[in-house]
């Protein structure tokens, strides 16, 4: 059977890159998949299996000598590429799929010199040894791990039948909302029913910004604030509280406030990052915004979802005190009409407590308004109808979970792990703890206690939005990263470095693959 040299890996990185495929993009995404799959040596069993708005899933199966399996596992979308407009507009922005002429770009002395500092050395790297590094929307994120993934499978085959079986899927919907991974997780689970596949565990090949793999995966939720002010006039913002500026002390508070980033031992996690921050005035004019919306991606990795919660209000509570203290303080040294609302007590309160307040009207608050369907703007609208049925006034803040949610998994201790551990460690390759990016890896197990709280704070939750739980719990597989290194994904300058992606990375998978099979 054919190995896949270097040369041949990258270019089919390059033929990747060269489809568009941000996501939601079904005919981009579905283009990749069987770019991938067309690219596979023969005597690889593959196949598509199609995702709930039928897009497709691909897959090949590498027979093995025994039903224990690895699970190789990426994603054939990316996100979007309108920075790259900057480059030199309409025609700039086809750039972004086309890494020679985006090369060729870079490394023009006047575009470099106003590069930034670690562009520009890497980008003289580029010029003291080509080949180094590769440009373009999703050569790091994550289309050169596809090509690794597939050198991987090729180099398993040439050899003969593996230990066991070598399972490749990739995915779409990584960067949206994870659909095609839902609906592989259920796949992966008839296989493991069905067949009698043991899985030894999943090995993710997914970007990281150093040749290291990681052993644990993060988990994600999004927060949503829904702010309630008091109007008044944009002359007068002393009489009342403008809901927008109190989003925006929300937003910064949490996003710099130490107690909200999780830590595992000696691993810490990043601190939120606001998605989405906004008014919800219909129209312009010269009142203050009554209410305001605003959304923070959360990473998490061993904290208790309730305890994120309790320190998120915490948070929200001192934010709007110091907001509200520091407008009376202005209005008083001004000598202005105030002297200007105080937070009042219970002020901050979670989804949950809201149903409370609500009581018998919330029924009627949470049925679905015609004709809308995104499960986020669902979300939010059941806030608001039951902030207005609990008679809520502001200034407030009320707390909510917004799909879609990940859980975390700390690392595992299971064959492929160990065999990671020993392959890589030999290598030189250290292993981490938690992958620290979010990815579709953190559907195939749920170790976490989150379902409750999940119920009781996710306004869409078993109606909108769903997670396959018990399917998720049953696989239960251990996750491994190891994939690309580079720099700047999801940036202009989003770069994979060649060496290791193309030539060392391929056969570091399938030397862990084939030592968890024999374990």
């Amino acid at each position: 059977m054919d190995l896949l040299e270097a040369h041949d890996l990258r270019a089919l990185s390059d033929r990747l890159v060269a489809i568009p495929s941000a996501s939601p993009d079904p005919e981009g995404e579905a283009r990749v998949a069987r770019a991938l799959l067309e690219a596979l040596p023969a005597g690889i069993e593959r196949g598509e299996w199609p995702a709930a708005d039928g897009r497709p899933v691909a897959w090949a199966r590498l027979r093995g000598r025994s039903r224990r399996a690895v699970l190789l596992l990426g994603h054939t979308d990316t996100v979007g590429a309108a920075e790259f407009a900057a480059l030199d507009g309409a025609r700039g922005a086809g750039l972004a799929f086309d890494p020679a002429a985006l090369r060729t770009r870079f490394l023009d002395p006047a575009f470099a010199a106003a590069a930034p500092g670690p562009v520009l050395a890497d980008l003289q790297e580029e010029r003291l040894a080509p080949g180094t590094w590769v440009f373009g929307r999703g050569a790091l994120d994550m289309k050169g791990g596809l090509a690794a993934a597939a050198g991987a499978l090729a180099s398993l085959a040439a050899s003969g039948p593996p230990p066991g079986d070598v399972l490749l899927v990739a995915c779409p919907d990584e960067e949206h909302e994870s659909r095609g991974m839902l609906a592989a997780i259920e796949r992966l689970a008839e296989l493991k029913e069905r067949d009698g596949v043991s899985f030894a565990g999943a090995i993710n090949l997914d970007y990281a910004d150093e040749p290291a793999a990681f052993a644990g995966v993060s988990g994600k939720l999004l927060l949503g604030l829904y702010v309630l002010g008091e109007p008044t006039h944009a002359a007068a913002p002393f009489a009342g509280v403008d809901a927008a500026q109190l989003a925006a002390a929300l937003v910064t508070r949490l996003t710099t406030a130490e107690s909200m980033v999780d830590v595992w031992r000696e691993r810490r996690g990043v601190p939120p990052v606001a998605l989405r921050v906004r008014d919800l005035k219909p129209v312009y004019n010269l009142q203050t915004a009554v209410e305001a919306v605003a959304e923070l991606n959360i990473v998490m990795l061993d904290r208790p979802l309730d305890e994120t919660l309790e320190r998120a209000v915490a948070e929200c509570e001192a934010a709007a005190s110091d907001l509200l203290a520091a407008m009376r303080t202005l209005a008083r040294h001004g000598g202005w009409n105030g002297p200007g609302p105080a937070l009042p007590e219970g002020a901050v309160m979670t989804y949950g407590e809201l149903v409370d307040r609500a009581r018998e009207a919330a029924a009627g608050a949470l049925t679905a308004p015609a004709g809308e369907s995104d499960a986020r703007a669902l979300a939010l609208e059941r806030v608001r109808r039951l902030a207005r049925a609990a008679r809520l006034r502001g200034p407030a803040v009320v707390l909510y979970l917004v799909p879609p949610f990940y859980p975390a998994a700390a690392p595992g201790a299971g064959p492929l792990v160990r065999a990671a551990r020993a392959v890589l460690g030999a290598a030189g390759v250290p292993v981490r703890d938690y992958y620290p990016s979010v990815s579709d890896s953190a559907y195939l197990a749920w170790r976490s206690d989150a379902a409750n709280a999940l119920a009781a704070h996710v306004p869409v939750w078993e109606r909108e939005y769903r997670l396959p739980v018990g399917t998720m719990r049953a696989l239960d597989l251990d996750v491994v990263n190891l994939g690309p290194w580079g720099r700047d994904a999801h940036g202009l300058f989003e770069r994979v470095h060649a060496p290791w992606t193309f030539e060392r990375l391929p056969q570091l998978v399938a030397d862990v693959t084939r030592a968890a099979l024999e374990a």
